[in-house]
């Protein structure tokens, strides 16, 4: 077999005493990286040169509600010159509310240069209006601030106050919240409704809201001295009044950006319109499809999303949004028919698992054949050939290809690792590259990603075009850049697409830096082969009482990857000399499992989590995929709670909006759960 190939370029010369040589991507051997095309400069050049490309071909769609049967039928779609014509409309109905309500901004100490700039509030799901609501914005040199839709009363409340927000667009179902948080933002002035407060309006809601209670609305805004609007009064008031673009510059600000927030308040990360307009030409450079039709479910609050839109309409490609409930999702991609699904770990583990139970874990002929076809399409992908095989490709990938719309051409997970086998096995099941990429939201997630013949997995791939990576020495922990085989160190990223601060926060954006390398906190390895493997976090590191120090994230998505467990919670703690976790199980693969090992043939969930025999063999299970990982002693965990309950946003808050654990929350939350835990450890010595 030849050897691998390599996916990066070390840049001769570059390695300085406590720092690994610069990698860069392959893109730059031979020369600087060529940000094409060069009249894109911010992200409304972006915006400007999308609807050209798209002109009179759809370029963003979505379901249209039918209020009388309440369900969503198939997609209607803009052309790229509609939506040129409704963020004109828009951004000029926009500025006149601004006018009318909205004073500048008050700077203060420690604001920084951009205090001067207004901000367009954005909070809903992901909907045609939320683009509109941010190119609009642009358009008049405005940026954005996003909110995620799950946020809770006091993060809202927080992130408005934070970024002095007087004018947010929002759907329906946000009205009533922001009317309840008045009284405390003295700056909020308007709200635009992304839904027709009117009966005949061009976006008939899919929720709930009579006439009566749009008039319950209207009364209370005008009680708290809002005006209340939505969005065909402004555009209205585009129309009859229309403003010229007084479009940004490549140094304004684009968007703040507010951190999902694992601990404390969020943080607002600042990002330029020539940060974004880079990122997503990186991104543009480095997937060759053209016409490429995206399914936007992802927060668009988060950059992860944003980069893949922006970069998606430079390309030329359209974009349908779901129709906002994730249980159906497949329903949407049957509609729209994608050629791309991006998604975190989260969302690929319950894909692999609705896969799997229906081929390898199929009963009789159909699962034989699956198994004999996956086994065989792996093998293939291991040895370099490939994610197509000529006859399994026609009879079992076609039919899981199908349930996903059947156009699919390409992948992405991004967030938090993918797990090894669960990468490769939907590479091969749906036969297209399923790409991995690491970033965070102070470079627009866009730091590294895997080349599209990329074979192996277990790495988060070379760095994109422009940007250099290196590490850095962490010598508490143990890493050094001298380490052989391979350099280890503190993951450290430079290029133009890096944030400018947080915003009011000069602490800790010098903090976030050294020079000009932006410290991510996270620890890496760059393979022999160029890519770039993560291994451990600087943060979220325990001392047991014995004084062994234990990176908990490292743990998780070790555990992680046994096929019976979902979500893992592991915790440790100074006072304590072993490890307990707590474990979501995948329903899929536990159920049949468990009710094997309790002898109880029809126990549900609860049930089965709740049986102290389930949890001794869940907890062996788990001890022999530490031994097969090689872990130490230490780091096995030495027993487990069995939760029926997913880890989720709004249920039981145990995630962020990135579906990132809260660590502090979580241990608050199952606090009994884990001094049961230790206290039968104890009497057990």
């Amino acid at each position: 077999m030849s050897p691998p190939a390599v996916r990066s370029y070390e840049v001769p010369g570059s390695a300085e005493p406590g720092y690994s040589a610069i990698i860069r991507s392959l893109q730059q051997k031979d020369g600087p990286f060529a940000a094409e095309p060069r009249e894109v400069r911010t992200v409304y050049d972006l915006f400007q040169y999308a609807v050209a490309l798209r002109g009179d071909r759809p370029m963003v769609g979505r379901r249209q509600f039918d209020p009388a049967t309440r369900t969503f039928g198939a997609y209607e779609w803009m052309t790229g010159a509609q939506v040129a014509e409704a963020v004109g409309e828009f951004a000029s109905g926009l500025d006149q509310v601004y006018e009318a309500h909205i004073t500048a901004p008050k700077a203060g100490p420690d604001d920084g240069p951009f205090a001067h700039q207004q901000a367009v509030g954005i909070y809903s799901i992901n909907r045609a209006e939320w683009l509109l609501a941010e190119f609009a914005g642009h358009r008049m040199a405005r940026h954005s601030v996003a909110l995620y839709d799950t946020l809770g009363a006091d993060a809202v409340e927080y992130v408005l106050r934070h970024a002095q927000i007087g004018v947010v667009v929002c759907s329906i179902d946000k009205v009533p919240r922001l009317l309840r948080l008045a009284g405390r933002l003295p700056l909020l002035r308007a709200i635009v409704c992304m839904d027709s407060l009117t009966e005949g309006g061009t976006t008939p809601t899919a929720l709930p809201f009579t006439a009566a209670a749009v008039g319950v609305l209207r009364e209370w805004a005008a009680a708290a001295r809002i005006s209340l609007l939505d969005v065909d009064q402004v555009r209205a008031m585009g129309r009859a009044q229309p403003r010229a673009a007084r479009p940004p510059r490549p140094e304004d600000l684009s968007t703040i950006c507010y951190t999902s927030g694992t601990t404390g308040n969020p943080k607002g990360v600042m990002a330029t319109h020539a940060s974004y307009a880079y990122s997503a030409k990186a991104h543009r450079a480095t997937v060759d499809f053209v016409d490429a039709v995206h399914l936007s479910y992802l927060p668009l609050a988060h950059c992860y999303e944003r980069n893949v839109v922006y970069s998606g309409m430079l390309a030329g490609g359209s974009l349908g949004f779901y129709s906002g409930d994730f249980l159906s999702l497949l329903d949407d991609m049957q509609a729209l028919r994608p050629t791309s699904l991006l998604g975190v770990p989260r969302v690929f583990n319950r894909i692999y698992e609705r896969i799997a139970a229906a081929t390898v874990h199929a009963p009789g002929l159909r699962g034989a054949v699956a198994r004999l076809a996956l086994r065989q399409k792996m093998a293939q992908l291991a040895a370099g050939g490939g994610v197509h095989h000529a006859l399994w490709d026609r009879t079992v990938c076609r039919k899981i290809r199908a349930a996903l719309g059947g156009r699919l051409e390409l992948g992405a997970s991004g967030s938090a690792p993918l797990d090894g086998h669960v990468l490769s096995f939907l590479r091969a099941a749906l036969a297209v590259p399923l790409r991995e990429g690491y970033g965070s939201t102070e470079c627009n997630a866009a730091a590294t990603v895997t080349v599209l013949e990329e074979n192996t997995a277990g790495h988060v791939g070379a760095p994109c075009p422009g940007v250099d990576i290196r590490l850095r020495d962490v010598p508490d922990m143990g890493y050094r850049a001298t380490d052989r085989p391979c350099p280890r160190g503190e993951i450290t990223v430079r290029g133009p697409h890096t944030f400018v601060g947080y915003y009011r926060d000069p602490a800790q954006t010098r903090d976030a830096y050294e020079g000009d390398w932006l410290l991510t906190g996270d620890i890496g390895i760059i393979r022999p082969d160029g890519n770039l493997q993560i291994i451990d976090r600087r943060k979220n590191i325990v001392k047991l009482a014995q004084g062994e120090f234990v990176a908990l994230e490292g743990l998780e998505t070790v555990y992680s990857r046994h096929r019976l467990v979902e979500s893992i919670f592991v915790h440790g703690d100074s006072l304590q000399a072993a490890l307990v976790c707590v474990v979501v199980p995948a329903p899929e693969a536990f159920v049949p499992w468990a009710r094997r090992i309790a002898a109880l043939p029809h126990a549900s969930i609860e049930e089965l989590c709740a049986d102290p025999r389930v949890a001794a063999a869940l907890l062996a299970e788990l001890a022999d995929l530490a031994r097969a990982a090689k872990l130490q002693g230490f780091e096995v965990v030495r027993a487990v709670f069995c939760e029926p309950v997913p880890f989720d946003i709004e249920t039981n808050g145990l995630l962020t909006t990135t579906f990132k654990l809260k660590r502090s929350v979580a241990r608050d939350y199952y606090r009994r759960q884990i001094d049961d835990m230790y206290a039968a450890l104890a009497v057990r010595k």
